[in-house]
């Protein structure tokens, strides 16, 4: 591999050159855009963090093609960088939900969330149990990190850390998420405060998704799938298996359903890739959009010590955004400045004819 190339990777994905830094390596919708927000807002300028799920998305950010995520990670844990990969992982069932919900509008359906809002929870899961065998299955820690024997699971910590040729790869559950704060703050003896971000409940299309959760009966056939996962056996412990199985084993359908083959998905994806005309591409994604300028940084910093205190966080770090707000506050003290100025010209001006007036007629 071309290790010019893999440096110009590195300077198109990151604005800055730390010793320190941390690949947030998942699959889609596994509460990963949270973790990334977290740990920059926490972390600051002493991290680097990016977030990526595959080699195409690479590609977009970069424009380069013949660069793996991998050769990155490792050229620079070969120049003495230190650096963490993080995966996440989250139940099955769950996961297929979340993504195809994702892409409900530009994919799926093609037309407004606004409008999909209105379909019957018959329509959304006719669809989705077609699709269910091909949504996300994959895991990042087995299939992506070239890791030929991963670690088992810690139970009782919750996370697992493996240290390979020098790079430390880490392996969360969202189930766990809730000590997610205690969990990063002891690996990177630093604060992490958690920060919950991009939640699809809170879209458009929020109502129908919470109600297709509630309401959503699992065929029979999925059911079986579902329970021989090979992740699910080897993330979650036995107890947490049974209580998984026995919670889904009270919402099926008791239903034989025959879902896409693989070569009708396929089908399906081309088509839905061509007959589409909404754009799926997320904008400004993120809470915090990692640039490291001063004004950022300041702002980093308040939000932080916001969401330690509890408050939930509403605002976005976006330069542009954040520099306009800095211009705005200097244009509203100067309107400010001005107007105490005015204000006390004009009350001087007010007091003195009174005075000269007192003056005049004082006189004998």
């Amino acid at each position: 591999m071309d290790n010019l190339q893999i440096a110009e990777c590195i300077e198109k994905l990151f604005s800055s050159i730390t010793d320190n830094y941390i690949f947030v390596y998942t699959p889609p919708k596994v509460g990963s855009t949270t973790l990334v927000t977290s740990l920059r807002i926490s972390l600051g300028r002493s991290y680097n963090v990016i977030h990526i799920h595959d080699e195409i998305m690479l590609s977009v950010l970069t424009g380069i093609n013949n660069v793996k995520i991998n050769d990155i990670i490792n050229f620079l844990s070969g120049q003495g960088k230190n650096v963490y990969v993080i995966d996440v992982y989250r139940t099955p069932i769950e996961r297929k939900m979340s993504e195809f919900f994702e892409k409900i509008s530009c994919h799926h359906f093609n037309n407004t969330e606004e409008n999909i809002s209105k379909y019957s929870i018959k329509r959304i899961s006719n669809r989705f149990n077609k699709l269910f065998p091909h949504l996300e299955n994959g895991d990042h820690y087995f299939e992506q990190y070239n890791i030929d024997n991963p670690i088992p699971f810690d139970f009782i910590n919750k996370f697992t850390l493996q240290l390979i040729n020098n790079v430390k790869y880490i392996k969360l559950r969202l189930c766990d998420s809730n000590i997610w704060s205690d969990i990063l703050t002891n690996i990177f003896k630093s604060e992490i405060v958690i920060i919950y971000d991009y939640n699809t409940e809170n879209k458009c299309i929020g109502y129908l998704y919470k109600r297709f959760k509630q309401e959503y009966r699992l065929p029979i056939n999925f059911f079986e799938l579902i329970k021989e996962c090979k992740y699910l056996n080897f993330y979650y412990d036995e107890t947490e298996r049974n209580n998984y199985i026995n919670y889904w084993s009270n919402k099926l359908s008791n239903d034989f359903f025959t879902p896409y083959t693989k070569s009708e998905y396929n089908f399906y994806m081309n088509l839905c890739l061509e007959n589409q005309y909404i754009n799926d591409i997320q904008n400004e994604h993120y809470i915090d959009n990692g640039c490291f300028c001063n004004y950022c940084t300041k702002k980093r910093k308040d939000i932080f010590f916001k969401a330690k205190s509890g408050l939930k966080v509403f605002e976005k770090i976006i330069h542009r955004e954040v520099i306009n707000e800095v211009k705005n506050e200097k244009i509203n003290k100067i309107n400010d400045k001005l107007k105490n100025v005015i204000n006390g010209y004009i009350s001087k001006q007010k007091f003195k004819p009174k005075q000269f007036k007192i003056n005049v007629l004082s006189k004998p």
